[in-house]
């Protein structure tokens, strides 16, 4: 849990540091869609088993999805 939280953080502080730039609705879905169909994707938690974010197609500030400057961690979008 401690390394969620720390991940997260230091995602958010990047994200705020470069102006907080959003994706699209479409981006999101677009990144949704390969999450979900990913082998590290917790169905259960809604959540991916790598980094501990959040996936959701929702565009709220605490999906990392909805951040235009965020990477996924196994590099597929």
């Amino acid at each position: 849990m401690l390394l969620k939280i720390k991940t997260f953080l230091i995602s958010l502080y990047w994200h705020i540091n470069r102006g907080m730039p959003k994706s699209s609705q479409q981006e999101i879905d677009r990144r949704f869609s390969i999450c979900v169909s990913c082998e590290y994707y917790n169905q259960q938690e809604q959540e991916c088993g790598v980094c501990g974010c959040n996936i959701n197609r929702r565009k709220i500030f605490m999906n990392k999805l909805a951040w235009a400057d965020q990477k996924c961690p196994e590099q597929k979008w």
